[in-house]
C-alpha cells in the first residue's frame, strides 16, 4: 500500500545514512590505528632520542595535560595566532574585493601586489622584531601576512567568477551602485571562494606561528623548538599532535558556520 512505503523508505535512508556514517569513522579509526603501528614498528627499530615510541609521547601529553602546561601553551598561542589570522584575513578579503572588482584597482594594487607575492613570509621577521618587537604583535604579524595573501587571491577570484548575469539580474532589481551590488550579488555569490579562502588560511596559519615563535614569542612552537634543541623527540611529537588535533578542531568549526552560513545554497 501506498501509505506503509513511506516509513520503510524512511527508515531505509535512515538506516543507510548511518552505515555510511560507520564506514566513514571505521576508515578513519583504521587509518589512525595503521599509522600508530607503523610509528611503533619504526621506533623499535630507531634509537628513542630519534623516534621515541608512541607509549612515550602519550606520557608527556597525559603529564602536561594534568598539570595544565598544555592548555598554557595553547593559550600563549592563540593570544598571537587568532588576531593574526583574523586582522590577516579581513584585509586579504577586502583588497582582493576591491581587486576582482574595479579594473583600476586591479592595475594599482595588482601590481604592487604581484611584487610583494613572492615574498616569503618569514622573510618579514626583521621587520616584526624592528616594528613590534619580541611579542605576541610580532607574532601575530607574520600570521596576518599569510593569512593576508591566501585570502586575498580567493577573494579576488570569487569575485571575478561572478557571473554577468547576475549582476545584470542586480541591477535591472534597482541596485546600480558598486557597493550596493557587491554587498547584494557579488559577496554571496563569492562566500564559497571567501570561506575556501579563510579555512586555508586558519591551515597554514598554525605551520607558520611555530615559525613565528622562533622570535622567541611563549607559545607552542617555542616550547616545540626548545625541546628539540634538548633533543627532547618525545615533547616535539606530543605537540606536533597538539597543533595537529588544534587545526583540525579549528577546520571543523569553520566548516560548521560556513554549513550554516551557506544553508541557503
Amino acid at each position: 500500500m501506498a501509505g506503509s512505503s513511506e516509513p520503510e523508505t524512511v527508515g531505509y535512508s535512515t538506516g543507510g545514512l548511518r552505515l555510511e556514517r560507520g564506514r566513514t569513522l571505521g576508515i578513519q579509526v583504521g587509518a589512525l590505528a595503521v599509522f600508530v603501528l607503523v610509528w611503533w614498528a619504526g621506533a623499535l627499530v630507531t634509537p628513542q632520542n630519534l623516534l621515541p615510541r608512541p607509549p612515550a609521547v602519550l606520557d608527556v601529553l597525559v603529564a602536561d595535560v594534568a598539570s595544565g602546561r598544555v592548555f598554557e601553551l595553547i593559550w600563549q598561542s592563540l593570544r598571537h595566532y587568532v588576531p593574526g589570522l583574523l586582522v590577516g584575513s579581513a584585509f586579504g578579503m577586502a583588497v582582493g574585493i576591491l581587486v576582482g572588482w574595479s579594473r583600476t584597482a586591479e592595475l594599482s594594487v595588482g601590481t604592487v601586489a604581484g611584487i610583494l607575492r613572492p615574498v616569503p613570509p618569514l622573510a618579514w621577521i626583521p621587520f616584526a622584531i624592528i616594528w613590534f618587537g619580541l611579542n605576541d604583535r610580532g607574532a601575530a604579524f607574520i600570521i596576518a601576512i599569510v593569512a593576508f595573501w591566501i585570502n586575498y587571491y580567493n577573494a579576488e577570484s570569487g569575485v571575478k567568477g561572478v557571473d554577468d548575469q547576475l549582476l545584470e539580474v542586480g541591477q535591472s532589481l534597482g541596485t546600480k551602485s558598486d557597493l550596493g551590488l557587491i554587498r547584494r550579488v557579488v559577496l554571496p555569490s563569492a562566500m564559497p571562494e571567501l570561506f575556501t579562502g579563510f579555512r586555508t588560511a586558519a591551515g597554514q596559519a598554525w605551520m607558520v606561528m611555530v615559525a613565528a615563535e622562533l622570535l622567541g614569542v611563549p607559545g607552542i612552537g617555542k616550547h616545540l623548538w626548545d625541546a628539540a634543541n634538548f633533543l627532547q623527540m618525545q615533547v616535539v611529537i606530543a605537540y606536533m599532535l597538539v597543533i595537529g588535533i588544534l587545526f583540525l578542531i579549528s577546520d571543523r568549526l569553520i566548516k560548521l558556520v560556513e554549513a550554516r552560513t551557506l544553508a541557503w545554497r
